[in-house]
């Protein structure tokens, strides 16, 4: 994960509205499935913000986007609820302006399941490591499926590195 992670600049975490306190396998199943769904929708959108058109014209310019789901394993907090975190590169820094924050939250809370907690932090030169790290504990605690692998997206030419 780290390898991956290493070539991000960017740290995001979205909310969704899907509480996670005392509900059965099958409806957890269910809400990860929606959550999936709901990056499905979004992660366009947020490769077109982050590149325009860019990414379409050439693979090169797709922006890297590692994809967490997590609070699987967190059914005893009410306060809990599946979210994501994402780590995100391979783009033009410049475009993270004063309207970029208000217009993801926007296109998230468009999706099903998407809420207004939206975090977006730069990732500090070293910390990338670190980052990968985090996002993938719940691996280490039991939860296997954590990286969506579906939704995540890494271009080819980084790939070789």
């Amino acid at each position: 994960m780290s390898q991956f992670v290493s070539n991000c600049s960017y740290a995001l975490t979205i909310q969704t509205n899907l509480r996670t306190h005392n509900i059965s396998q099958r409806t957890m199943e269910g809400y990860v499935g929606l959550a999936q769904n709901a990056m499905a929708e979004f992660r366009p959108k947020l490769n077109r913000m982050l590149t325009g058109n860019g990414y379409l014209r050439n693979p090169m310019y797709m922006p890297v986007l590692v994809c967490a789901l997590e609070g699987k394993l967190n059914t005893y907090d009410r306060g809990r609820t599946l979210h994501y975190h994402l780590a995100i590169g391979n783009f033009d820094r410049a475009r993270i302006d004063e309207g970029f924050l208000k217009q993801l939250a926007g296109h998230w809370i468009d999706t099903e399941v998407g809420t207004d907690d939206v975090l977006l932090v730069p990732m500090s030169a070293g910390h990338e490591a670190g980052w990968g790290h985090y996002i993938n504990k719940e691996h280490r605690d039991g939860n296997e499926m954590c990286i969506d692998f579906v939704n995540t997206q890494m271009p080819a030419h980084l790939l070789a590195n």
